[in-house]
């Protein structure tokens, strides 16, 4: 066996483990909920970080090219996985950090796949603008909308986006002097930054 399939393989098995870990301890604690051994302020805050870590799992699998699907095939735990999947959708009402209500529900299976969008849009704005994008104003302005569009998709970021559209709103106004003055280009960026580590810590991505 070479390193690398080594490192892949204790990863794996890895991954396994937690997601068994999840899926038994949230089925367990559906249970006693039912059973009203726990109650439900309990059950839901419990419920959010279970979503947080399954979160982060998806995420990491797809930094390996990996797919959640194939490795509960693998496990066979498939009926228990998707019943709490189906537990958690069901819990429309749930809340993100700081207690943000959900105005829109979604399907937790489409958060990874948004949560990886907003950090392009990000990225690719910043790229822009690091690269001088701003000699071409439509391309910024078309980055700062693809990147509300993608923060408005994901559930509980209403501060987050509303810190973008004012930062977009404010150098828009500004746009011509942004372009011929460096350091007021960078502060956009530093400001940007700002922003991107707050979505990230927002949602617990960062270790």
């Amino acid at each position: 066996m070479t390193e690398n399939n080594r490192i892949n393989s204790e990863f794996e098995s890895k991954i396994e483990s937690e997601i068994f870990a999840l899926v038994k301890s949230i089925t367990n604690l559906n249970t006693k909920y039912q059973k009203g051994i726990v109650n439900e302020n309990f059950f839901r805050k419990t419920i959010k970080t279970a979503m947080n870590n399954l979160l982060k799992i998806n995420l990491s699998l797809k930094e390996r090219n990996l797919q959640m699907s194939d490795l509960i095939k693998k496990m066979d735990i498939a009926q228990e996985y998707n019943s709490v999947l189906n537990m958690i959708n069901r819990l429309s009402s749930l809340h993100f950090p700081d207690n943000e209500t959900i105005t829109h529900k979604r399907t937790f299976l489409e958060l990874p796949a948004i949560t990886s969008e907003i950090t392009t849009s990000f990225i690719t704005l910043m790229d822009a603008l690091t690269l001088d994008g701003l000699g071409k104003k439509d391309i910024i302005f078309n980055l700062f909308d693809e990147l509300n569009h993608n923060l408005s998709k994901f559930p509980g970021l209403n501060e987050v986006l509303f810190k973008v559209k004012e930062l977009q709103k404010n150098s828009i106004n500004q746009l011509d002097l942004i372009m011929s003055d460096a350091k007021l280009k960078d502060k956009l960026i530093d400001k940007l930054y700002e922003i991107f580590r707050e979505f990230q810590n927002k949602l617990n991505l960062k270790t």
